[in-house]
């Protein structure tokens, strides 16, 4: 895109492809407006930019940091909505594992008492085939030497 400024002065868009760590230099003969020669931070020389040709859909600074704004925004929203959807999500489990327990405790705790009175039982209970093949032993105690001795063969 090509425009007269006046006679003898024609402005045109440029992309403009310089090194990262240089900038343009300051026009001397035009207040505000940039050369194509590159400074390092020294203020020393550094070259040349190279200038292309821009086309008509090529953005602005301004147009462009506005486009990458709105998309911050909208990645922002979206990361929000995910936050949100999760908070729902942990809320809804943990709704659902407090409602289980609760419904849950009285058969744990009758299990529990059950448990509690099998152990604490002075026999435990046997079927009446069992108790039938239940033979006592009974052990008089510990025989000492001497006892052995004197006992007749």
């Amino acid at each position: 895109m090509t425009t007269e400024d006046g006679p003898g002065v024609v402005r045109e868009k440029m992309i403009v492809e310089y090194p990262a760590d240089t900038r343009l230099s300051q026009s001397s003969t035009t207040p505000g407006g940039r050369s194509s020669l590159l400074r390092d931070a020294d203020n020393h020389l550094a070259g040349h930019s190279v200038l292309f040709p821009a086309d008509d859909d090529l953005l602005t600074r301004a147009e462009a940091d506005a486009l990458a704004d709105a998309r911050v925004r909208l990645t922002q929203a979206e990361a929000e909505a995910m936050l949100k959807l999760a908070m729902a999500g942990a809320a809804a489990v943990g709704i659902a594992v407090t409602a289980a327990a609760v419904k849950a405790a009285p058969y744990v705790k009758k299990g529990f008492a059950t448990l509690k009175s099998k152990l604490n039982r002075s026999e435990p209970e046997l079927p009446d085939e069992a108790a039938e093949a239940i033979v006592e032993i009974k052990f008089s105690g510990r025989t000492t030497r001497s006892e052995l001795k004197s006992s007749p063969r």
